[in-house]
């Protein structure tokens, strides 16, 4: 299935797709600057709905509250409105209508129509009542390549949806819409993981799919051949620069190279199961130094990805990570590849 129209005329993202598509998740992946975060806030702002604005870390919300730094500056602009951003509590920051006063200072004139929180705080925050919010837009889901992760992230994001949701479809109310977007930093993401479309992304990426809707509950658009960036390209910053992965990530929507480095299909007769950790077993060569990492199967001596078993695993198989460093260990897929990964770090 394709979803097409995914542009306006002037060639940034049409946010209505994202906002008016049924399904309750929403992912939305492309390059940077084509007016993902940008179309999404000004459509919620201009519909007048209640949302809660979701980063990775604290130091990013608490950035947000920061005059200059306040995503809705170019929105402001744009409308010929008044939109400051403040922090609302310790861990919160909070969007607000605001009029100037004499001496040209805004001032806020209510109540805040959007609050903001960190993912890795969020655990902190007691007192939030996410009744009257329609709406959880997480910005900027997969983190770059150099910013250190959150422990247990997927975790904590299955832990911010339940707070979030509570008890709404059992009392036949709709489920908050979320909507995650991102740059193709890296498929290496615990939040694609957690709702489990890492394959298909993967799939989508490797046959240039820009729409897939999955079992009717996620809506994933992929940016391609975006006319925005299509003109960057001539910009001087990409004659400039000549790192690939950014060139690829940044214009072509696509990921890393890394994330796919030894991930394909071998003959699976030819190996031996050794181990399995989590949903992923390694396999040993008959008669070669390598192995290959697989599901569907499952080995004798068994792992589950619990700190204390993973560590068990880790000092048991540390062969395993030594061959990874030396490039002996290949993968049936992406997510597979991202499990074993994920169990040495």
């Amino acid at each position: 299935m394709k979803r097409n129209n995914l542009y306006t005329a002037a060639g940034w993202i049409d946010a209505a797709r994202l906002l008016d598509c049924p399904e309750p998740f929403v992912l939305a992946l492309g390059g940077r600057g084509i007016g993902k975060s940008y179309g999404v806030l000004k459509l919620l702002y201009e519909r007048s709905i209640p949302f809660i604005y979701m980063r990775r870390t604290q130091a990013q919300i608490d950035a947000v509250a920061v005059p200059q730094l306040n995503p809705f500056n170019q929105i402001s602009a744009d409308l010929g409105r008044v939109i400051v951003s403040d922090k609302l509590s310790k861990h919160t920051a909070g969007f607000y209508n605001a009029e100037l006063n004499e001496e040209g200072q805004p001032v806020k004139t209510g109540e805040p129509f959007g609050i903001g929180i960190a993912l890795s705080t969020f655990a902190a925050i007691r007192s939030l009542s996410a009744e009257r919010y329609e709406v959880l837009f997480f910005d900027e889901i997969i983190p770059e390549r150099h910013e250190r992760p959150i422990k247990e992230e997927g975790l904590a994001f299955a832990n911010v949806l339940e707070s979030l949701n509570r008890n709404r479809e059992l009392k036949d109310e709709k489920p908050i819409k979320v909507i995650l977007v991102s740059n193709s930093n890296t498929i290496n993401s615990q939040i694609l993981k957690t709702i489990g479309v890492v394959d298909i992304v993967d799939e989508m990426t490797r046959k240039n799919i820009t729409f897939r809707s999955v079992n009717g509950l996620i809506a994933i658009f992929r940016y391609l051949d975006s006319p925005i960036s299509e003109k960057k390209k001539r910009s001087a910053l990409y004659q400039v620069i000549k790192n690939e992965d950014f060139q690829n990530m940044s214009i072509n929507n696509e990921f890393a190279a890394g994330d796919y480095e030894n991930v394909g299909t071998m003959p699976l007769t030819e190996f031996t199961p050794v181990c399995s950790y989590g949903n992923t077993t390694v396999c040993k060569h008959k008669s070669r130094n390598i192995y290959y990492c697989i599901t569907g199967i499952k080995a004798a001596d068994r792992f589950n990805t619990l700190p204390l078993s993973t560590r068990a695993f880790q000092r048991k198989y540390y062969y395993v990570y030594g061959a990874m460093l030396d490039k002996r260990v290949y993968y049936q897929s992406v997510s597979v590849k991202m499990e074993i990964e994920g169990a040495f770090k």
